[in-house]
């Protein structure tokens, strides 16, 4: 029975980690690294993401985007710059027809003419998600919502597009797009958990009779 019950576990363990599999690749852009410091308009796709204007910033040292220290709150060694009208996106697969999609914005510091007050939309597809804003020198925040309409097995693009025509740059890090188990699944997922339950406290009670 403990095997039985162990073997369960881990199946259901198993299909709640793929039906929230991560869908996108490369969302805190560290590859490719471009070393210390370093900046670069890759202008075309690099590691998994196509550039059209937006840039690849190494804050693992001082850089001209943000001076000696970065805005507090990035994930890992580089992030993307979305500077005025430039766009930033990804294309995946929907595992499902509602996506979790989240990512972390911060604004360039102040530098006269180059500042962080931007405004940018992130859609998938054809579906907008919203529009948001940055302000300069703006901490790392969380951002991101629920997007629904998807179809399983469909390839959809991800973009964030900046929204001001001007030098104006939002920091955008730890991209994520995650399938939303759809009611279905849950129901599986809960109805296995009970099953193990019950399962369990019938050995219990076999033990005590015992």
């Amino acid at each position: 029975m403990k095997s039985f019950l162990l073997g369960a576990i881990a199946a259901l363990a198993i299909t709640g980690s793929a039906n929230a599999a991560e869908l996108l690749t490369n969302g805190s852009f560290e590859s490719p690294n471009i070393g210390t410091g370093n900046y670069t308009y890759p202008a075309g796709t690099s590691g998994s993401w196509t550039y059209t204007g937006s840039a690849l910033v190494n804050a693992t040292g001082s850089n001209a985007w943000y001076g000696a220290t970065p805005p507090a709150g990035q994930d890992g060694g580089q992030f993307a710059a979305l500077q005025g009208l430039s766009t930033l996106s990804q294309s995946f697969v929907a595992s499902n027809s509602k996506a979790n999609v989240s990512w972390l914005a911060g604004g360039r510091p102040a530098f006269g003419a180059n500042n962080g007050n931007q405004t940018y939309t992130v859609t998938v597809g054809a579906n907008t998600l919203g529009t948001y804003s940055t302000v300069s020198s703006q901490a790392f925040g969380a951002n991101g919502g629920i997007l629904s309409g998807l179809t399983a097995g469909q390839t959809y693009t991800l973009s964030f597009n900046g929204q001001v025509a001007a030098d104006e740059t939002a920091f955008i890090d730890k991209v994520s797009v995650l399938g939303v188990p759809e009611p279905a699944q849950w129901a599986l997922l809960i109805g296995g958990f009970g099953f193990v339950g019950i399962a369990s406290r019938r050995r219990r009670s076999n033990v005590v009779f015992a």
